[in-house]
Formats: C-alpha cells, sequence, structure tokens
C-alpha cells in the first residue's frame, strides 16, 4: 500500500483545467484577454472569450490567470508579474 499522503504528491504537469476557470495564453504575440473555461474536446480547452466568441486551445497553449492578472482583467508580461510581487 502506498503510504504517501496526496499533499507529499508532486504532479510535474499540473494542467488541469476546469470549467469556469479564467485562463491566459502563454504566447505573448497571442490574445491579452482573458478567457473563462467552457469545456474541453479530446485534444482542444474551449475557452469563451470576452466577446463571447469561444476559441479551442492546446493545454500548454494557456495557463491559469494569476491574481494580478484577475486584477488587472488582462494578461501581463513576465516583466509585469515581476515588478507586481516586489513587496
Amino acid at each position: 500500500m502506498n503510504m504517501t499522503n496526496l499533499t507529499e504528491v508532486q504532479n510535474e504537469d499540473n494542467r488541469e483545467f476546469l470549467i469556469g476557470d479564467v485562463v491566459v495564453m502563454v504566447d505573448e504575440d497571442d490574445y491579452d484577454n482573458l478567457f473563462e473555461v467552457a469545456g474541453r474536446s479530446e485534444k482542444l480547452i474551449h475557452l469563451k472569450g470576452i466577446d463571447s466568441l469561444f476559441y479551442g486551445r492546446l493545454s500548454f497553449q494557456i495557463r491559469h490567470a494569476s491574481v494580478a492578472e484577475l486584477n488587472a482583467h488582462r494578461r501581463m508580461s513576465d516583466a509585469e508579474q515581476a515588478i507586481g510581487e516586489v513587496p
């Protein structure tokens, strides 16, 4: 029997997206908007944009939005994220 606690398990690919999650595109050349996960198919994550249109992306093309991005209502660059983390 495996006696490892769930909190001790390290998930290398923590890319589980649930319906309702707010995500942003990873590529800075892609949209800067926030998107809501609306569903998924075998390979694509279905996203609803602020324009009420639906988009499809692979899981490696998106990530969960940070708190700073949620407050800013947009994806932030790496530099903006770093500045926002300085106390």
